[in-house]
């Protein structure tokens, strides 16, 4: 199973993802960010051959809908192919493949798409749209909330996951925005865990400790931490 968001945050123009699957290194194959937009590949097609092509054509100005189109129809394997997200423009694209196991579906709203494949029920597709729309607070911690939903409404009808991951594009970049658990039993608790201690991180970078150490001026490159996409 896996089961993802993808969303655009209207507030700060934040692109982002939260995906887990009973797939180890889910964060390493499915989610794709940047300015122009979000995505996920997932099921049994998927990975950089879609991402980077995708982001690629977002940044030459096609939209998500023409360019995921191309994709799909030029390459087999798309049959067993979940691949969702939303464009800087703001048009959303889903495409569910007819070899994607059951329970796969998606869902497509105003800012955002889930999807997922075998998972326990349809109730977990829905669990995670409604999650996303009535959470508050920071966008990465909304899609958290998401992905949180998907394990309460059932999850993987095999069981426990193997790896969740979070991935926000944004300025200024964040720690809590690239973060991955990889090990089988309760990523998406742990990953909480991780946005937590990262959380922490960042408020010590601004505390009067770091006025202390570094005098008056500290370096705009100490209190912020560039992150690899």
């Amino acid at each position: 199973m896996t089961i993802s968001i993808a969303a655009r945050d209207p507030g700060s123009a934040q692109y982002g993802v939260a995906v887990a699957s009973a797939f180890p290194a889910v964060g390493s194959v499915c989610p794709w960010v940047s300015a122009d937009g979000a995505l996920v590949t997932q099921s049994w097609d998927a990975g950089a051959d879609y991402g980077e092509a995708l982001l690629y054509l977002l940044e030459c100005g096609f939209s998500l809908p023409t360019a995921a189109d191309a994709l799909v129809a030029g390459r087999e394997g798309s049959v067993g192919l979940q691949l969702h997200g939303i464009d800087n423009a703001g048009n959303t694209y889903a495409h569910t493949g007819e070899k994607c196991v059951d329970h796969a579906d998606h869902f497509t709203a105003e800012a955002y798409t889930v999807a997922g494949d075998l998972l326990a029920s349809p109730d977990v597709i829905d669990a995670v749209a409604a999650a996303f729309e009535q959470a508050n607070g920071r966008f990465t911690d909304r899609l958290l909330t998401a992905l949180e939903a998907s394990e309460a409404a059932g999850g993987d009808k095999r069981g426990d996951n193997l790896s969740a991951a979070v991935l926000v594009y944004g300025e200024p970049a964040k720690l809590y925005h690239n973060l991955r658990v990889d090990s089988p039993g309760q990523p998406i608790a742990d990953l909480r865990e991780a946005y937590e201690s990262a959380l922490e991180t960042e408020r010590g970078m601004d505390d009067k400790k770091m006025q202390t150490f570094w005098g008056d001026d500290v370096p705009e490159t100490i209190r912020q931490y560039p992150i690899r996409y």
